[in-house]
C-alpha cells in the first residue's frame, strides 16, 4: 500500500514539478538568443521537477503514525 501511494504522490507531483521547473528558466534567463544548451539549464529543467518527484515520493513511503 505504500509503495502505491508513493507512486501516485510521485506521479502527481510531476505537473508541480513542470511549473516549477518553468518559473527557474525563466527567473534564471529564459529563452535566451543562442540556441545552444547551456549546462546550467539541467538544473532548472531536470534538478527542479526530479527533486519534486523524489520528494513527493519519499512522503507517500512514510509510515503513518497514530499516536
Amino acid at each position: 500500500m505504500r509503495l502505491m501511494r508513493a507512486i501516485v504522490f510521485a506521479a502527481i507531483a510531476i505537473f508541480p514539478g513542470i511549473l516549477l521547473a518553468l518559473f527557474a528558466y525563466l527567473l534564471l534567463g529564459g529563452p535566451a538568443e543562442s540556441t545552444e544548451w547551456e549546462t546550467w539549464m539541467y538544473g532548472p529543467c531536470y534538478g527542479v521537477p526530479g527533486l519534486c518527484v523524489l520528494g513527493a515520493f519519499i512522503l507517500g513511503l512514510r509510515e503513518d503514525r497514530e499516536d
